[in-house]
């Protein structure tokens, strides 16, 4: 008999010798293992294979903790007993819970961090943190992480520190810039992006370690990736400024002859038949630009990449911001690697054979090897546990 555990969280430190003898094998696939001295030592003495990206030693009394989502951790969570905290999201630390964030035994956070500067060491002694840590001002207002400036938020503003992770964006024409400088308001982030109007009033509220950039009046921002399609014309006028990556598909023409300004912090993804149009901005910049060969697809849910479709377009195809893209084993690697690119795609199933020219091609978030699949199932003999916590 075989065992098989998967499961983010697994814990060894009450095995016992008698349930372990009864596998010939024993498998776990885990985020975290969890161990002692005891459960140490059996793991050298019975057939244990360990897939694990984190292995803790703990000792028996602690005990695990495990929060799912965004959490706040203030001067009211005192832990009760010896706890170890798991948290899978976001944790906002404030300034009132050193106390409590002391008596925690330990940390493992999956997710960001947003700490007050006098708990930051405090913070990082105590965790093991798979994301990024911000610490803000102690007596500072933490807003979102990317924090809009509008009439809405002067109707609140109060002589403040705000502070905002990553940036402020002020562009809205009808904010009255004065005004909220007159609040006393101030402003504490990485960086702002301010409209010209509102440049003058608003830039010297902010701290001189901020990146400030202006744009022109009437310009768009986008927090987020952006797929430009014909669909969009006229929802954001002649300015565009996009704070993540940016792809235009064949229907993007009429838009591109539109802006007047354009700002991509990530990349661009333009197709080949666009580049004059693109080029043709006035005032255009990008972090990086890469031009596509072929027809592009784009945001489809699945697509089969084929003779057929190869066939269609014989210049190639690029697939952009697809689910699932599913490669017909009878194309070879060369013809992948000549006529397909591949971007943002979540799961491509290839075979093994045409693995290394998909991952040449662009790659994708997942690949599935489709000649692999029935060897790599669990066969009758074996025990599987899925789970998100297991204890053995």
């Amino acid at each position: 008999m075989k065992l098989l555990i998967e499961s983010a969280i697994c814990d060894l430190r009450k095995a016992q010798e008698e349930t372990l003898a009864a596998y010939d094998t024993i498998t776990i696939q885990s985020a975290l293992l969890i161990t002692n001295p005891r459960a140490r030592a059996l793991l050298a003495k019975y057939p244990f294979t360990l897939q694990c990206a984190q292995t803790l030693d703990l000792e028996d009394d602690i005990q695990l903790n495990t929060i799912n989502g965004p959490t706040t951790l203030t001067g009211q969570n005192t832990p009760n007993g010896k706890q170890f905290l798991i948290i899978n999201g976001s944790l906002t630390v404030t300034p009132d819970a050193g106390d409590a964030l002391r008596q925690y035994m330990g940390i493992t956070l999956n997710g960001a961090a947003y700490c007050p500067t006098s708990l930051a060491t405090v913070l990082a002694s105590k965790s093991t943190i798979n994301g990024k840590l911000y610490s803000y001002p102690d007596h500072a207002v933490v807003l979102r992480s990317a924090t809009v400036l509008d009439r809405s938020f002067l109707c609140r503003a109060q002589s403040r520190l705000y502070w905002a992770a990553k940036r402020f964006i002020a562009v809205d024409p009808q904010l009255d810039g004065n005004a909220l400088a007159a609040t006393g308001a101030r402003f504490s982030s990485q960086s702002a992006i301010l409209s010209e109007t509102l440049a003058k009033s608003l830039a010297p509220l902010f701290d001189e370690a901020a990146e400030i950039t202006v744009v022109p009046d009437g310009t768009t921002v986008v927090q987020d990736d952006l797929e430009l399609s014909g669909a969009a014309r006229g929802r954001y006028g002649d300015g565009l400024y996009v704070a993540g990556d940016l792809t235009l598909s064949d229907d993007s023409l009429e838009v591109l002859n539109e802006l007047e300004y354009l700002r991509v912090e990530g990349q661009v993804l333009l197709p080949g038949e666009l580049a004059d149009a693109f080029y043709d901005i006035p005032d255009v910049t990008c972090g990086e630009l890469i031009l596509l060969d072929g027809h592009p697809i784009t945001s489809r849910s699945r697509v089969v990449a084929d003779e057929a479709l190869l066939d269609l377009y014989p210049d190639g195809v690029s697939l952009l911001n697809c689910a699932m893209v599913e490669i017909d084993p009878a194309l070879e690697p060369s013809e992948i690697l000549e006529q397909l690119y591949l971007s943002n795609c979540a799961l491509v199933r290839c075979t093994a054979a045409q693995q290394g020219a998909v991952q040449a091609a662009g790659g994708a978030a997942r690949i599935q090897l489709t000649d692999q699949a029935a060897e790599e199932a669990p066969d009758e003999d074996t025990q599987v546990f899925q789970c998100a916590q297991y204890v053995l």
